[in-house]
């Protein structure tokens, strides 16, 4: 029996040391010039491999897939993809905050040369770009874009999302699961920066560069849709950081049309009246200091000139600061608001939210319950997970149990 992978991203490569483990006769297709490409971006770098948490605490962060993913994680748990990497890729790992894991060289191409090593040349196949998978006379025929083709057994399908197509992601592979019959869900990007619409995008200019911890609230149409807290980076046209990016999933196309801001909490877990009296304790307290400069004692500094400027109380002293001026001010700490200028871009998303209908496939085995012998893995399936090492705990669960089911 031939198995054929369609993509050498994180995914692929996990799948092709599964099936070599257990001696299959398998192929890794590569469209690309070299295999994990992506792989090597992630964790700016670093590659946040995996999340340390047990899998029934870890299911929680993939959003509406939690439940499709959970056989996958809790069969190859973050505990057994960390004996693997040490044990078997030879690749030591340390644990940081949040139970992150990464590679104790903090080079992401210590885990993809690792992984290719493993497999092996003979094993994988780059600059193969496939353009065409169908079936004749039970076997699947592979076409790539140079008119060769190839014929396997099973094909397992890794050609990951439409995140950073630069690195070979460009969605081409949704195109193929539907020729093959699939659904593909609508695709919008995750994990990924936000812009800023106007003068909101000329403050987080003037800020770039700083990070705060806050609560950062999604609202379209002055409804709030979701919430988040960790870190909020500003930079020279919008916001980014963990509490951010994870918001990108929930913005639509129409954003502009629906109204969308997202809000910032920098004093999170005290309410405006807490947080007012205490302004105005300092306030009295220190009457020949800048608003500006009692703010800092809040946030950092140049985020708080900021925030003064955008409240109107720039250079104002406490002694001369009116109720109206300490509103305005305590607002913008509390309720600080940032408009969308657009949905975020494929090309700076980190993973990408849609994907190949759940409902066709078996969350068991991973195969296709429309094509047997067919398998998804990784992000060309309709799950996307918080960052942290979700997503690649995914790609290494879901290769794992695909290729368990085509050896058994």
């Amino acid at each position: 029996m031939r198995v054929g992978i369609i993509g050498g991203g994180a995914a692929g490569l996990f799948a092709g040391c599964f099936l070599k483990k257990q001696g299959a006769d398998f192929t890794v297709l590569e469209k690309g010039p070299e295999c994990g490409r992506k792989l090597v971006l992630t964790g700016h770098g670093r590659c946040n491999i995996t999340n340390r948490k047990p899998a029934r605490d870890l299911k929680a962060g993939y959003h509406e897939a939690s439940n499709f993913i959970y056989p996958a994680i809790s069969s190859f748990t973050p505990d057994d993809a960390v004996k693997f990497i040490e044990d078997e890729l030879g690749v030591p790992l340390k644990e940081e905050e949040n139970n992150r894991m990464f590679p104790v060289s903090e080079k992401a191409s210590d885990i993809r040369d690792a992984l290719v090593k493993f497999i092996g040349k003979d094993n994988i196949r780059t600059g193969f770009d496939v353009t065409d998978i169908s079936l004749e006379e039970g076997a699947f025929k592979v076409v790539s874009s140079e008119g060769e083709s190839l014929t396997f057994d099973r094909i397992i399908l890794a050609t990951g999302g439409k995140s950073f197509a630069k690195t070979g992601s460009d969605g081409s592979g949704f195109k193929l699961a539907g020729r093959l019959g699939h659904k593909v869900t609508e695709l919008a990007p995750a994990l990924a920066p936000v812009k800023a619409a106007g003068s909101d995008r000329e403050f987080t200019s003037s800020v770039s560069g700083v990070s705060v911890d806050a609560d950062a609230g999604l609202y379209l149409g002055s409804k709030k849709q979701t919430q988040t807290h960790g870190s909020v980076l500003f930079t020279h046209d919008g916001l980014s950081g963990p509490a951010v990016t994870e918001l990108a999933r929930y913005i639509p196309s129409d954003v502009v049309s629906s109204d969308g801001w997202i809000e910032l909490d920098f004093m999170p877990g005290r309410t405006d009246t807490e947080v007012d009296e205490e302004l105005l304790r300092e306030i009295n307290d220190r009457p020949d200091t800048k608003l500006t400069t009692i703010g800092a004692g809040y946030v950092p500094s140049s985020l708080s000139s900021g925030l003064g400027k955008r409240a109107g109380v720039t250079d104002l002293y406490a002694a001369k600061v009116t109720r109206e001026n300490r509103k305005s001010f305590l607002k913008e700490l509390k309720h600080c608001r940032i408009k969308i200028a657009s949905q975020s871009s494929f090309d700076t998303a980190f993973v990408t939210r849609g994907g190949v209908e759940l409902k066709e496939i078996s969350r068991k085995t991973l195969e296709s319950s429309i094509v047997p012998g067919l398998y998804f893995i990784g992000e060309i399936l309709d799950v996307d997970g918080i960052s942290g090492g979700y997503n690649l705990q995914a790609a290494m669960s879901g290769a794992y149990i695909a290729a368990h089911s085509i050896m058994c």
